[in-house]
This record gives structure tokens, sequence and C-alpha cells, in this order.
């Protein structure tokens, strides 16, 4: 029989003195004094004493035992549970502390209804029971290498343990190294995996689908619903991606409304809003149940280039973890032009332009960098060089392609995907196309008036491929009168096609004596921006890194989190990093008081989908009621109600014994 004496009623044990310390006191004797007329009941009452001595210590004994039961019955014994000879026992607990769990489910928090289960589980375990806790959010945590008896420090660990709002990076890694230190346990040793978790589909279904079924693995759901309504940010997007100071922006909060444990049709009204600087906006909207919808706002990026931090929330809900988002946007002075041509002269009149913008810092190489730009120029590039171009556009850039005008093989592939020649046409005997403006509404053109823009359709053009491929979202900018396209806008990823069918040399056009080149060129660049790209930390997962500036020391680096607070860095080569994976929030680097750079960390995508499975893998699928009372691997006896039994017999035989005999009353009688 075992007894818990980490019970907090063990104290009710000293209830068994109680009797004994009645019998004591009650022993102290009166002062004597003889009478004659009385010494027949002194006579008497010797007499009945001989008798009366062992009942009385009977009684004691009998009052002594039902105390003890009393107190024993609220300790809980129990018989079983497995001797020190046999090797004990071992319980491995795996706790899902993913950002889900912190989902408002019912009337609860699912972590907290976790947390309640696995500090019941670990208290109703032996004290030399050995135990072994792993947490799920980011890298997997164990917190011993191996199970150790040592449940007040599993304890401790549960008070302090709580929802991650971090991706799961290797869930399957933990299960597996569960499952290998339950394997390892000797022989004697009967242990038990017990995971507690939601069982969030896109984190855990498939890692679970690949356990082997084991007999000693219990999984316990606090999911109440198989799915949680909930309605998330789902990206931020600005455009253009990289603006110059005080230009026109706009920013886009893309939401998603993901549908409850009943779908229903209709939308859901709502609010966002946003925190740029000192701006604060907001706009009402309606998102369909089960759908997305975008929201757009128009600003104007600071006067001052640097970080520029923008903010966008959505009223609170169930799951407030991915109802904020943040996005860090570099404000510079200059942006980054790279013109690839094989020498100078190939890039004409263009290169020239580009060099004389007062935004653009240029370049020109014969082959592409690896390095990133904001504009790309590529002269005649060829059916080799598609991937590439392909690759900067996806990154966000902005790409003008100048076609080969003899025979062009990269336009056709970058417009429609497929491959194709196409043939360039030239024109002599001072014949010349002229270049009217198919669009004049577009943006690009708003700072010249209807006279330039027909100054401008009368410069010849010489030269040009005789057609260009149309697809799906591509603007013709400018036409030729006979209707071939020679300026076209596409949208590619993130980033911004530009096809500028149009010679770049004197000998084929008259454009670059134009005073109107120079402008028109960096109006359609302005405008010709791509959106920011989604490229982020991961939160719980990536850790925050700066390339040292050119005359900062490494000591003099502090890394900052939103709430002020200074966290610890490792310093390298060149660069330095956080010491720790980060979670969502928004980080800063400082040397001394300069503001080197800011970080915003976002809330995993993957975590805002919350919807449950039940494990088929396991053969034990325990609801939260049924988990404190099954998860304990020995079979067990409850003692406690033949405790209550046994005080209950002994205090009716102390009424039995306690009743006066008959004799005793003839002699009082007498």
């Amino acid at each position: 029989m075992n007894f818990s004496f980490d019970n907090p009623l063990w104290w009710l044990m000293t209830a068994a003195l109680v009797p004994l310390l009645v019998h004591l006191v009650a022993r102290t004797r009166p002062k004597e004094r003889r009478f004659s007329s009385v010494e027949l009941l002194h006579v008497l009452v010797r007499r009945q004493a001989r008798h009366a001595r062992p009942k009385d210590w009977l009684l004691l004994l009998l009052r002594t035992l039902c105390c003890a039961c009393l107190g024993a019955a609220f300790l809980l014994p129990y018989m079983g549970g497995g001797d020190e000879e046999e090797g004990g026992q071992a319980l491995i607990l795996v706790l899902d502390n993913t950002a889900s769990m912190g989902a408002a489910d019912g009337q609860q928090v699912r972590m907290n209804r976790a947390l309640e289960l696995a500090g019941a589980v670990v208290r109703s375990l032996e004290s030399r029971t050995r135990v072994n806790m792993v947490t799920l959010a980011a890298y997997p945590n164990f917190l011993f290498e191996q199970p150790e008896a040592a449940r007040p420090v599993l304890l401790r660990e549960l008070a302090r343990t709580q929802s991650q709002a971090a991706a799961s990076a290797d869930v399957e890694g933990a299960l597996k190294a569960a499952f290998r230190q339950l394997n390892e346990l000797p022989e004697t040793v009967q242990g038990r995996l017990l995971i507690i978790s939601d069982f969030q589909s896109s984190v855990m279904e498939k890692p679970m689908a690949q356990l082997a079924g084991d007999a000693r693995v219990d999984c316990v759901s606090v999911a109440q619903t198989s799915t949680v309504e909930n309605i998330s940010v789902d990206s931020l997007s600005l455009t253009p991606a990289r603006p110059l100071p005080g230009q026109k922006v706009s920013l886009r909060v893309a939401l998603r409304h993901r549908e409850g444990p009943s779908p229903r049709e209709g939308h859901v009204a709502m609010s966002v809003s946003i925190e740029a600087g000192n701006l604060r906006l907001s706009q009402p909207c309606e998102l369909s149940r089960g759908g997305r919808c975008e929201v757009q706002f128009e600003l104007s990026a600071p006067t001052e280039p640097g970080d520029w931090l923008l903010t966008a929330r959505t009223e609170s809900d169930a799951y407030p973890g991915d109802n904020v988002r943040h996005l860090v946007v570099s404000v510079a002075d200059k942006l980054d032009c790279l013109v690839i041509a094989s020498d100078r002269a190939h890039a004409g009149f263009m290169l020239r332009a580009l060099e004389h913008m007062p935004f653009l810092r240029t370049l020109c190489l014969p082959s592409v960098p690896e390095r990133a730009a904001d504009f790309v120029v590529r002269h005649a590039p060829t059916a080799d060089d598609v991937p590439l171009i392909q690759e900067r556009l996806a990154a966000g850039e902005t790409v003008l392609v100048v076609p080969d005008m003899v025979k062009d093989t990269a336009l056709h592939p970058l417009l429609t995907g497929q491959k194709k020649i196409l043939d360039g046409e030239v024109l002599t005997d001072g014949q010349a196309w002229q270049t009217p403006v198919a669009a004049q509404d577009d943006a690009s053109f708003a700072l010249f008036g209807s006279e330039a823009l027909r100054s401008w359709e009368q410069e010849g053009v010489y030269s040009r491929v005789k057609e260009v491929p149309l697809t799906t979202g591509a603007t013709v900018l400018m036409k030729y009168p006979d209707g071939v396209p020679a300026l076209v806008r596409r949208a590619v990823g993130q980033g911004v096609l530009l096809v500028w069918n149009m010679p770049v040399t004197a000998r084929h056009s008259r454009q670059g004596f134009s005073p109107l080149f120079l402008p028109m060129l960096a109006e359609q660049l302005r405008h010709a921006r791509g959106a920011s790209s989604d490229a982020e930390l991961v939160a719980g997962q990536d850790y925050p890194e700066l390339k040292l500036p050119v005359g900062v020391a490494p000591v003099d680096v502090r890394l900052i989190n939103q709430a002020g607070q200074e966290l610890p860095i490792v310093i390298g080569a060149a660069t330095v990093r956080g010491e720790q994976p980060v979670l969502p929030g928004v980080y800063r680097w400082y040397a001394g008081e300069e503001l080197l750079a800011t970080i915003a960390v976002n809330f995993p995508r993957e975590e805002s989908e919350l919807s449950s499975f039940t494990p088929e893998s396991t053969p034990s699928v325990l609801s939260v009621s049924e988990a404190a009372e099954q998860v304990i691997t020995p079979a067990r006896i409850a003692l406690w109600p033949w405790s209550l039994l046994a005080a209950l017999i002994f205090f009716i035989l102390e009424l039995i014994i306690s009743r006066p005999s008959g004799g005793a009353r003839m002699s009082a009688e007498s």
C-alpha cells in the first residue's frame, strides 16, 4: 500500500493523536478524602476498576484507529503501483505550446486547459516516477536529457510554460526523440508517452501520421471544436517597395477569414487600421466568410531617408496573435540601377539619361552581378537570360528590356512563357515611325501636358521588333500608328517588366535629342516599381542578423526588442546576430544611441489555420476528463473507501464497548 505524502492534507494523520491526548488528560485524579460512610463504596469501585481498565485501553485503541483511518482516507491511498525492485515507472510528456494553443476555444484558452491537465497528471504520479517533458514551439526543447525522478522541477517548468507565437520547426523530430527516450528505458521500467495538444492539422497531422502505433502512447486533445473561426492579416505590401523621400505609395493589407465549426454564407463587417509613423488611418471593410479581401491605403513616404515602420491591425478575435502585422520599408535617397550591355555604346543615350537622373546610382556592367538592385536594364537579352530575368522579377525588381532589333529570342518567353524568335525591321530612305501615346490617362504621363506629348510623338524611330505578344495583365503605354506596341508594362511576381520596343542609339532614333526623353524615362521607371516582397524572419526559427557598417565597433552594437529590453547577441567576423530566435515583434539594432536598422518579425502564417484532427496512428485518444485517471501506467486499486469503512466499523465497536454492562448497573444500584 502506497501513501503519497506530497498530498497537502498529510497533516490530517495527526488526528490519530487526539484520543491519546484526551486519555492522558482524563487520567488526572482529584484529591482523596476518606469517610467511613463511603468505605463500602470504595471497595466496590476498586473491584469495578479491575474490570474497566482493560476496557479503557481497548476504547483508546479503537478511537485512535478510527481517527487514523479518517485521516488516511484524505490521502487517497492505493494498492499496487509498482515496486522499486521492478524498476518503477516513467512518463514522457509531449506538450504542444505552439501558437494555435493560444486560441480561445469554448470557455478557456487551449494552453490553460493543457497546463491544468499536465499538472494534474504529474501530481498524480509517485514521487519516484521518472518524468521528462518536451515542448514543441520553435525548436523542440527537452527539460532533461533523459527521464528523471524530478516531479517538482517539472511542475515548476509547467508554471512557466506559455504558448509561443512561433513556427514549429521540427515537431516530427521532437516526437521521434520522445519515442527514442521511451524505447531506451530499461526493461524493468514501465514507460508511457503522453501527447497533450490541440492537434492542429497544419502542424501535427503529417508528423503524427508517420508515428508507428504503440500501446504505450496516449493522446489528449484539448481542442473543444475541430475548427475555430479566425480572421488574420495575411500580408502587407507597399508599392513601390523602396520609395523615395516624399513619394506617393500604396499600402495593401490582405485579410483572410477562416471558417468556424459551422460554415456560413455572408460577410463579416470589420475595420482595418494602420500606423505609419505618427499617422493613424482606419477603413471599414467586408470580408466574405472563408474568403479573402484587400484594403488599400494611399500614403506619402517620409521626407527623410531611413527605415519606415508600417503596422496593420484588425479587430481582436478569439485568436489575437495573427491580428497584427508589421512591414519595415527602406526609404532611400537614391535607388540602384544596373545597366547590362556588352559595352556602353550599345546602351546608347538611355545610359546617359540614367546616369543623369538625380535619384539613381547607375552602374553599367557586361553581365548581371549577384547583388540586388531596384532597376535592371537589359539590352538585347537572349533566351538564355530569361531565367535570370524571371528571378529578378520574382524578387521584386523592375526590369526594363530593350529587345534585339534584328532577331529577338527573349521577349516572347518573358511575356508568354513560350519560345519563339521575333524578327526586327528597319526603315530607310528618311522614313520613320511615330510613337503616339496609347494610355494618356496613366499616372506615368501625369507630368506632361498635351502639347508635350504631341511633340514626343513627332520624334522619329527607324527600327523596332515588328511583333510584341500581349498577355493578360499587360498594359500598352505607347504604340506605333499600325498598332505595334512601343512600350508595355506588365507585373510579374513581385516585380514589374517594362518592354521598351524603341531603339536607344542615335543611329536608329531621334528620341535621344528630345528634352522629354530623360523625364519620360524617369517617370516610367518611377511608376513601374514592384511591391515589397514577403521575405521576412520566421518567428521562433531565424536569428536577427546585422552586417556591421563601416566604422561601427561590434562591442557597441545592441539589439533591443519591442518592450525596450536588450537581448544577448553573438559577434562574428563581419556580422552580429541574436543569440536566440526571436518571436513576432519589432526589433532595432543600435550602435550606442544611433539607430542602425529596424527588423519586423511577423506571426507565422501556417499557425493561423485552427483546424484540428483526431490522430489515428495511436491506439488511445483520451478526453480531458479521462486523461488524469487513465494515463498512470501501473494498475492501482483505490483504498480510501476501505479506510472510511474501517473508520465506521471502529466507531461502531467503540459505541458497543463503551455501553455500561448489566453487572455495572446492578452494582451501582446496590
